[in-house]
């Protein structure tokens, strides 16, 4: 593999978007819902796939991105904000059927080659039946190992991956052209629109603190998390801006 950015080890292949960045517009971000999770579209000159279920969603995300006039080779990258089953438990199936390599932050990159997210833990247990029952392994071999904040453009998105950890030692953000931030679990809501708070299940709550404190220094106009929301930057400000 070849140098991609700092932070980013990747083979530098050509975009396979089918047009040109348009300067005078923003790029798309496309919510996927899945269930009890969310996966996202971001659409520019590429098309950037963050998250992607559980096993078995693949199916939703290709009727996802098919309603938004996109072909399955228009996909660049697959984004796996953090190594929990029900965020990169359709990479695989995406990876076979789009041919868009996975990148993981490379520590969360254990944790889906291992397919676990605590022995025990039903976070892990749950998706790994579906899985299972869906003839999934319910592991992935990442193709990008992420090492720091990394540029999305060889991607064709005006973005940049930056990372966020807290919930997990990987976790990892996604920062858009135009302001939007799209955070995995870094936040999320106990009931469909509720305010954001930290995930029940935060390894580092005070550095996921920090991360929080470290992307709304961003000026985030509005973040997008997996679990709740959408909420204007300014609300999640008002939360978390001022706590140490």
């Amino acid at each position: 593999m070849t140098t991609a950015d700092p932070g980013m080890q990747a083979v530098r292949a050509p975009v396979r978007g089918r047009g040109r960045i348009n300067a005078c517009s923003l790029p798309a971000v496309i919510p996927v819902p899945l269930g009890p999770t969310t996966a996202f579209i971001v659409r520019d000159r590429g098309v950037l796939l963050i998250d992607t279920g559980n096993p078995g969603d693949e199916a939703a995300i290709l009727a996802a991105m098919r309603r938004a006039g996109i072909r399955p080779d228009d996909l660049s990258l697959i984004l796996v904000t953090h190594g929990h089953p029900d965020h990169y438990g359709s990479a695989d199936a995406l990876r076979d059927r789009t041919g868009a390599p996975i990148a993981v932050h490379a520590a969360d990159a254990g944790a889906v080659r291992c397919g676990v997210a605590g022995r025990f833990s039903l976070a892990r247990i749950v998706p790994h039946q579906i899985g299972f029952m869906a003839g999934k392994t319910g592991s992935i071999e990442p193709d990008i190992a992420i090492e720091g904040a990394a540029d999305l453009a060889v991607f064709g998105i005006r973005g940049r991956v930056i990372p966020t950890p807290g919930h997990t030692p990987g976790s990892v953000s996604v920062f858009i052209a135009g302001g939007a931030a799209i955070v995995g679990d870094l936040l999320s809501a106990l009931l469909p629109g509720g305010r954001p708070r930290l995930p029940f299940r935060t390894g580092a709550p005070a550095a996921a603190r920090r991360s929080i404190r470290a992307l709304l220094a961003l000026g985030p106009e509005r973040i997008y998390a997996a679990h709740g929301g959408p909420w204007a930057g300014a609300e999640v400000s008002r939360w978390f801006g001022n706590e140490w």
